[in-house]
């Protein structure tokens, strides 16, 4: 599929080019058309005004040519009210008809044909002498223009025909280089379809098999099969969780992701997370500590929104620690941002791993994420989440043992706009664009 798509590029790429060298080949050899003529024209009529002065004060009842022979390729032509030839010293070869449609009114150019290619002329009336009206007719061959023309139309096709060649290599290289990033976000979608209707699945075995031993003892009380009563609701409770969480991915996407923003003291919000979460924490005999900055950091965000990515995180530290361990939350503020941290003292994330850390349905351990009810779309939230508020959110191994996620948030002063629109009461609901990392 992406093949035929890279040689349409090609193709349309061809086209395009194509196109531009044929219009300013075009451009130039008429510009150059133009110009060659041009210049013949002007020597024409500086002859031709010459050459009717000198006849003009040579006496005589007619007019006569001093000379014969070729002057340098121009020649000299005399004709008459009708067309006919009166003198012709060059002796150039020539049909009457050729001249038979000169008028003598005034001065003009035309385009004759010799017998040995095409010609220019310079066409003057001189003033009634003997017999009737007489013009003077200046020409030379347009042979050299037409070779130089020639020339340059030879090396027009050529350049086009090289350009069109170097546009084919160079539009199968750029269309694979734009390609990669769609061939790997169609990648990804497959895997998040993949992984997602895994996940989906697996909930809906449970519940259809559930709902088939309920059916079969459909006769007998509740109470009886209370424990597959029970695998049912837990089953709807997991689908729930997955059917929001795909929601929320998928507005945060399409940049619909509401957010009811007002001004917070995000480390007063960091320190109720974690008093939130020490129950938790001691029931995997896990120490949390956290350690608030020294003053207020005032952010503008959806305090419901920042308890989430704060909670995802401590949820995610919490699995990775083993028992014994500790995870500590720090909050301090640096220049102009506010830093939340979450640090771990479990085993750290493998190398190869982190660069897909925020991927959607992607886990280190599977297997592990399979027992404790992970559906791998908690990173990914969280750093959405985080990007809707114009701040970014990074995972990397901490020194020694564990893994540091780092949030960071423009404090409040970086928005006066926005801050002085809403007011340090005022809640209001936005929608943010995607951000594109």
């Amino acid at each position: 599929m992406f093949r035929e798509i890279r040689w349409r590029l090609v193709a349309l790429s061809i086209g395009v080019v194509a196109l531009i060298l044929a219009l300013a080949g075009t451009a130039v050899y008429a510009v150059l058309a133009h110009s060659l003529v041009a210049d013949v024209d002007r020597e024409l009529a500086t002859r031709g005004e010459l050459a009717a002065a000198r006849l003009v004060e040579r006496p005589g009842d007619d007019y006569q040519f001093a000379r014969e022979g070729y002057i340098g390729g121009w020649f000299y032509l005399l004709v008459d009210g009708h067309g006919a030839l009166i003198s012709n010293p060059q002796r150039v070869h020539l049909e009457a008809s050729s001249t038979a449609g000169f008028p003598l009114a005034g001065p003009r150019f035309e385009t004759i044909d010799l017998d040995d290619g095409p010609a220019r002329l310079y066409l003057a009336p001189l003033p009634p002498r003997g017999a009737g009206p007489v013009a003077l007719a200046v020409g030379k061959s347009l042979l050299p223009e037409y070779d130089t023309l020639r020339q340059v139309l030879l090396a027009l096709v050529a350049a086009g025909a090289a350009g069109v060649v170097f546009s084919v290599l160079g539009g199968w290289f750029l269309a694979g280089r734009a390609l990669i990033p769609i061939e790997e976000a169609f990648r990804r979608q497959q895997e998040f379809v993949a992984d997602a209707s895994h996940e989906l699945r697996t909930p809906l075995t449970v519940l259809r098999s559930a709902t088939d031993l309920l059916y079969q003892h459909r006769d007998e009380p509740l109470a009886v099969n209370g424990e597959l009563f029970d695998d049912v609701r837990h089953e709807i409770a997991r689908l729930e969780r997955q059917a929001g969480d795909l929601l929320t991915l998928a507005r945060a996407d399409l940049g619909e992701l509401g957010l009811a923003l007002g001004l917070v003291d995000v480390a007063s919000l960091a320190g109720d997370v974690v008093r939130r979460a020490v129950p938790l924490a001691q029931s995997q005999q896990v120490t949390v500590t956290y350690q608030p900055a020294k003053g207020p950091m005032v952010v503008e965000a959806d305090p419901d929104r920042l308890q989430q990515v704060l909670l995802i995180l401590l949820d995610n530290a919490l699995k990775h620690t083993p028992a014994g361990g500790q995870v500590a939350v720090a909050a301090r503020a640096q220049g102009s941002d506010a830093w939340l941290e979450v640090t771990d003292s479990g085993p750290g994330i493998d190398a190869a791993h982190l660069p897909r850390v925020f991927d959607r349905f992607y886990r280190v351990d599977r297997a592990r994420a399979r027992a404790d009810g992970g559906t791998g779309l908690g990173l990914a939230i969280a750093k959405s989440l985080v990007e809707a508020h114009g701040g970014q959110l990074t995972l990397a191994n901490a020194p020694g043992a564990g893994t540091r996620a780092a949030v960071r948030l423009p404090l409040a002063q970086q928005a006066p706009s926005l801050t002085d629109r809403l007011g340090q009461l005022a809640v209001h609901v936005v929608h943010r664009p995607p951000h594109h990392g």
